[in-house]
């Protein structure tokens, strides 16, 4: 058993099912007119000396930021930062950590943030709470691809129009007669990891807030 949950050919069937989305064309862009890109924290490097403030966001994170200050670029439109803190009374959270960085390293002007949330479920509660404000009702939601199914269904429940814009893609295409894809691998292990994490979340989600 353990074995088969550590090989990359196990990763690929499970992130099959979990990565349905492919970034979105200009036509889909143009067709759906999004009124802001909202863009979701993906967790802290805590450890991080070297940018001044002790931590700073994971790698996860900055992919879906990179990708975010992309589309900023493309489409001109406002970007959401989404992200709150750890621990309730730390500082700086996540959303300013990632404010930060499209601004500064990016050059994506007048970043938004939401920072109060906790998980994903708040993110879209308290984003769509920011976005109503601003009269916007259909959004690029930027986030790993398996975590957009779970990510996407949160913010529709709250009346919202999402346009998934998936990035940090595992691989999907098992190959049964690569040799590789039968040894066991760290990165495999992470990716079986995130994959089962998605799939309970999902199921979570469907029950509390059925």
């Amino acid at each position: 058993m353990s074995y088969g949950f550590s090989i990359p050919f196990t990763a690929s069937l499970l992130n099959r099912s979990l990565q349905p989305d492919l970034p979105p064309t200009e036509h889909v862009l143009k067709l759906q007119q999004p009124g802001a890109i909202v863009v979701l924290g993906g967790g802290l490097h805590p450890d991080a000396p070297e940018y001044g403030e002790g931590k700073t966001v994971h790698a996860r994170t900055l992919g879906r930021v990179r990708y975010a200050a992309r589309l900023a670029r493309l489409t001109g439109l406002p970007v959401l930062a989404a992200g709150g803190r750890p621990k309730a009374d730390e500082d700086p959270s996540e959303a300013e950590l990632m404010k930060d960085i499209l601004e500064g390293e990016f050059g994506i002007p007048q970043v938004l943030t939401e920072t109060t949330s906790r998980d994903t479920w708040e993110n879209a509660v308290n984003s769509a709470a920011l976005l109503r404000e601003r009269h916007i009702n259909t959004i690029l939601l930027v986030t790993n691809a398996v975590h957009l199914p779970r990510a996407v269904a949160a913010f529709q429940a709250q009346g919202l129009v999402v346009i998934p814009a998936p990035t940090l893609f595992f691989n999907d295409q098992p190959h049964p007669f690569d040799f590789q894809s039968w040894l066991p691998s760290v990165t495999a292990i992470a990716e079986i990891h995130y994959a089962g994490y998605e799939w309970l979340g999902q199921w979570w989600y469907a029950w509390r807030y059925r």
